[in-house]
């Protein structure tokens, strides 16, 4: 479990040197949970932050804010009249 975890926070750091001079414009995190279902070993917990950069692809960094942030559509009721 830790190599997976060590793993991931390497391929992390290698993309954040190729970056360049973006802006970042909006940040999304994830608050995740690794338990160890099968014996007593150790459970991870963690939040996951993610850069956004919303003058490159705004469109899509506006989707997924809202995805994660939550969205409630707004339901429509039906009025009956009585005829």
């Amino acid at each position: 479990m830790a190599t997976v975890v060590m793993t991931l926070l390497l391929a992390c750091s290698a993309s954040l040197v190729h970056a360049g001079n973006f802006t970042v414009t909006d940040e999304a995190w994830f608050n995740v949970v690794v338990e160890d279902l099968l014996g007593p070993g150790k459970n991870y917990s963690g939040r996951f932050v993610v850069a956004l950069f919303g003058e490159t692809v705004p469109m899509t960094v506006m989707n997924f804010v809202a995805i994660t942030r939550g969205y409630e559509r707004v339901s429509q009721v039906r009025h009956q009249t009585d005829s």
